[in-house]
C-alpha cells in the first residue's frame, strides 16, 4: 500500500475484556494491593520521568519501569501493579485526579495505531486514490458490550473479533469524510474503522483491545467553532462486519481527544 498506510507492525494483544480486580497478599506481615489489567497510556520522559494513566484518570507511578523499559518506548498497555498504601484495598478506591506510587509486576502492550485519513484531503485525493476501498477488510465483529468502545486520553479504544496471520502486519485506522462526517453543528464526529490483515488466507482469529490515536484536526475544527475542551460531542464509530456494518456511539468530552 502507499505511504499513507505505512501502520505501526504491533503483535495482537489477547485483552477481549479489560477487568479491573484487587486482591491482597501479605509478605513480611506487610499488606500488599495487588491491580491486574489495567488500560493506562503511557507519557513522560528520561528527563521528567514517566507515568501511566489510567483510563479513569488516575496516575500511575512506577518505582520499577527500569524493569519493565520496553514500556517507556509504548503508548498504550495493559499493567498490574502492587502498592503498599494500605488505604487501597480496592479498584474503587483509586480516584480520578490522585497520584499513587505503584510497583509493576506485568505489563502487555496494547496494539495502537496513529493513522487517520481524511478522505477528502489532498494527500489522500492524490496519493491514497481508492486505496480504503480496494483493500479494507471486514472483521469477523466487534465487541458491542457498554464500556468496551470507549474514548479516552487520547485514544479510541474498540475490541473487534478478527482473522490474521501471526507473519504479516495488522493494520487499523480510522477514515472518514471531511464534509459529511464532521458536525460542528450538531456536534457529532463518525469515524469508519479501516482494517487490513495483510493475508489472503488468515486463519487464525482474535478479539483484542486496540486504540487509536484521535486525530487532532477534528478537535481543532470543534474549538474553532467556540465549544470548549468540557464540551461533549458524540463519536459514532462504523465497523464493518462479516454479519453487516455495526454503529458504536460514545458521548466524550473534547478534551478526551487530547493526550495526557
Amino acid at each position: 500500500m502507499n505511504r499513507l498506510f505505512n501502520i505501526f507492525r504491533l503483535s495482537v494483544v489477547c485483552l477481549s475484556v479489560v477487568t479491573l480486580v484487587s486482591c491482597l497478599d501479605n509478605d513480611d506481615n506487610r499488606q500488599s494491593v495487588t491491580f491486574n489489567n489495567m488500560a493506562v497510556t503511557v507519557s513522560g520522559n528520561e528527563l521528567e520521568g514517566y507515568r501511566l494513566y489510567t483510563d479513569f484518570d488516575a496516575v500511575l507511578v512506577p518505582s520499577n519501569l527500569s524493569q519493565i523499559s520496553w514500556l517507556k518506548e509504548v503508548r498504550r498497555a495493559v499493567v498490574s501493579f502492587d502498592t503498599s498504601d494500605e488505604s487501597l484495598t480496592n479498584v474503587s478506591d483509586l480516584e480520578s485526579g490522585h497520584t499513587y506510587d505503584i510497583v509493576l509486576s506485568e505489563a502487555a502492550e496494547i496494539p495502537t495505531y496513529i493513522s487517520c485519513v481524511d478522505t477528502l484531503s489532498e494527500d489522500y485525493q492524490i496519493f491514497g486514490q481508492d486505496s480504503i476501498a480496494l483493500k479494507n477488510k471486514a472483521v469477523q465483529s466487534v465487541n458491542q458490550t457498554e464500556g468496551q468502545y470507549y474514548i479516552q486520553n487520547g485514544y479510541m479504544n474498540v475490541v473487534p473479533t478478527f482473522y490474521f496471520d501471526p507473519y504479516s502486519a495488522v493494520s487499523f485506522l480510522l477514515y472518514y469524510d471531511g464534509n459529511r462526517d464532521i458536525d460542528t453543528t450538531g456536534k457529532k464526529a463518525t469515524f469508519n474503522l479501516y482494517f487490513d490483515n495483510n493475508a489472503p488466507n488468515a486463519w487464525n482469529t482474535t478479539s483484542s483491545l486496540i486504540s487509536l490515536r484521535m486525530p487532532d484536526e477534528v478537535y481543532s475544527r470543534f474549538i474553532q467553532t467556540g465549544l470548549t475542551d468540557d464540551d461533549t460531542i458524540d463519536v459514532c464509530l462504523n465497523v464493518r462486519t462479516q454479519t453487516g456494518t455495526v454503529t458504536l456511539e460514545y458521548k466524550t468530552a473534547l478534551e478526551d481527544f487530547m493526550l495526557p
